[in-house]
């Protein structure tokens, strides 16, 4: 039996994956706070160390002990969240990074085994399109769109499955 924790991080992940779908003139979500305090009050425990990037100043956990689920935050020096990572058992099963404004950065679903895997899409930081692609397993894999802040695509990258960026031929 799924346990609520569980469903709701399937109910956002599949949410996010949808956000995702939208056209490059329209701007992605932004953190939504509510869910995210909706976790850290089922936490046990939680605790806040310093981060050694300089994207980030601090890193805070929160354990729930009961599903062996721990939610960590990433935050940058002005205290805005940059990077939510959710595990469990180890594995992580959440992952979005978001701009100091608070819209997504990157959308990554995962696999079982913690690895991007799926459509992945990135933003720039005022929420249209910047690339768009296919993760297999941890590795791009397929076509990839790169599009400029006007919603323009400037290239196509093409990737086999061993994650490798195939030459473009030239006529």
């Amino acid at each position: 039996m799924m346990n609520r924790f569980y469903f709701l991080q399937i109910i956002v992940l599949l949410t996010a994956i949808g956000c995702s779908e939208q056209n490059s003139k329209q701007k992605s979500n932004t953190l939504n706070h509510s869910w995210l305090d909706s976790i850290i009050k089922k936490s046990d425990s939680s605790y806040t160390r310093p981060y050694k990037r300089t994207d980030f100043v601090t890193s805070v956990f929160y354990i729930n002990k009961d599903d062996s689920t721990i939610l960590q935050i990433m935050k940058d020096s002005a205290d805005s969240i940059r990077q939510i990572i959710i595990a469990k058992n180890d594995i992580r099963t959440f992952f979005a990074q978001y701009y100091a404004n608070g819209n997504l950065q990157a959308d990554l679903p995962v696999d079982e085994y913690g690895q991007h895997h799926g459509k992945a899409v990135f933003y720039y930081d005022d929420g249209n399109l910047q690339s768009s692609g296919i993760f297999n397993h941890g590795l791009k894999t397929g076509e990839w769109k790169v599009y400029d802040k006007k919603g323009k695509i400037t290239a196509t990258d093409t990737y086999d499955k061993n994650g490798q960026l195939i030459p473009q031929q030239h006529p």
